[in-house]
Order: structure tokens, then C-alpha cells, then sequence
């Protein structure tokens, strides 16, 4: 898929999606003519980042998520703490 097509499905703008992929956190293939070509399981990658990025989930522990170096109840958990001593700070 295209990545006009991408950012319609997810939601993010090209140059969100280019920083991802700059990012390492999604290498969609190229067409013969050099075109991106974007799969299903891209736009989950990037639902899925956009959807923790939501939560306040930092690049580095999305990065971390997509290696398998952490597991997402772990973040998830972590966050949570964060954010009630946030809540207390406040």
C-alpha cells in the first residue's frame, strides 16, 4: 500500500510514518520503480506505536517493545507507576 494510503488507515502523517521508519521501527519493501511499499503488518506497527505514544510511552521503550526486550505488561506497568506519582506530584 502507498503511503497516502498508510497515513489515511493509521491516522499519522507522512512524515511521522518516515520517522519510524528512520527509526528502524518498520522497513516496508520497495516497488521496482523504488516506491515504499507498505503491508497489513506495517500499519499495525505503526497503529501500535501510535496507540502507545498515546500513553505517553517514550520512543526508547517503544523501540524496546518492537526488539522483544521488553514485554508490554512490564511498560505498561511502569507507565502506570509514572503516571500516579505524576497524579501525587500534582
Amino acid at each position: 500500500m502507498t503511503i497516502k494510503e498508510v497515513e489515511s488507515l493509521c491516522g499519522m502523517t507522512r512524515a511521522n510514518i518516515r520517522f519510524y521508519e528512520s527509526e528502524g521501527l518498520l522497513t516496508p519493501s520497495r516497488n521496482q520503480n523504488g516506491y515504499r511499499d507498505y503491508s497489513e503488518k506495517d500499519a499495525e506497527v505503526l497503529k501500535r506505536i501510535k496507540l502507545l505514544r498515546t500513553l505517553h510511552i517514550s520512543l526508547e521503550e517503544i523501540k524496546a517493545l518492537h526488539t522483544g526486550d521488553h514485554e508490554l505488561l512490564e511498560v505498561l506497568e511502569r507507565q502506570v507507576k509514572l503516571l500516579e506519582n505524576q497524579k501525587e506530584d500534582i
